[in-house]
């Protein structure tokens, strides 16, 4: 079994011990976590400790460090526009796309998007944690508020990629290093008016094949494959 992960802002340590309260302890908790389980936490910017559990108690869990230290920074930025799309496919889109190494979402309201923007920004970012823990993301992903579709198009990136399902080329060809940001549209597809203004602003048109893919999956595949043919 992998090591548990636990999130803590800004951990401190006092002779070499960490009081963890809050969501992470209830965490603990519920899982059961005992004595002298070694169990891994993170601050999300790119820094690790190695501890074990002393005791779990009703309203913190003291854990004893043994060791530290900082992982690299991932050298591929993956930045996925994810048009707003029903909530619960848009959550399970935001999941699995941190997991398969997402760097940063940015939520996109389309022309044709079937969901307003809203407010859900804590849950959101609730979920990215709980992926980066899953998949052992050290470095927590940025979570955008929702962007216009210009606004989305002026975002810096090396290779600009816009998965579509009509007139795509092959991926490899529009990938160009990094940043990489790739658009994924809603489940009516995108307008006319928003391909064009993607390729004048030098957008790829990318096709992921044949079969008509939901937004949630193209979100995930388009990742994966990016993420791969970037080695």
């Amino acid at each position: 079994m992998s090591v548990r992960s636990v999130y803590v802002s800004d951990p401190t340590f006092e002779n070499d011990r960490i009081h963890i309260q809050g969501e992470e302890h209830r965490h603990l908790v519920v899982a059961r976590a005992e004595q002298d389980e070694l169990i891994e936490i993170f601050d999300g910017k790119g820094n690790v400790w190695t501890a074990g559990v002393e005791s779990v108690g009703k309203r913190e869990t003291i854990a004893i460090l043994k060791h530290a230290r900082h992982v690299g920074r991932d050298p591929i930025d993956l930045i996925l526009a994810l048009a707003l799309i029903r909530v619960a496919a848009f959550e399970l889109a935001l999941e699995k796309a941190v997991e398969v190494g997402v760097t940063r979402i940015v939520p996109l309201a389309a022309a044709r998007s079937n969901a307003a923007p809203s407010l859900r920004h804590d849950r959101w970012t609730r979920i990215i944690l709980e992926a980066s823990k899953q998949s052992k993301r050290y470095y927590l992903p940025i979570l955008d508020t929702p962007k216009t579709f210009k606004e989305v198009l002026s975002i810096p990136s090396a290779s600009k990629i816009m998965f579509a399902e009509r007139a795509g080329a092959p991926l490899k060809s529009a990938l160009a290093g990094s940043p990489v940001l790739y658009l994924v549209g809603p489940e009516g597809g995108w307008t006319d008016d928003e391909l064009k203004a993607a390729r004048e602003c030098g957008f790829h048109s990318v096709s992921l094949g044949a079969a008509i893919l939901k937004a949630e999956t193209a979100a995930i595949v388009g990742g994966s494959l990016i993420r791969y043919e970037m080695g």
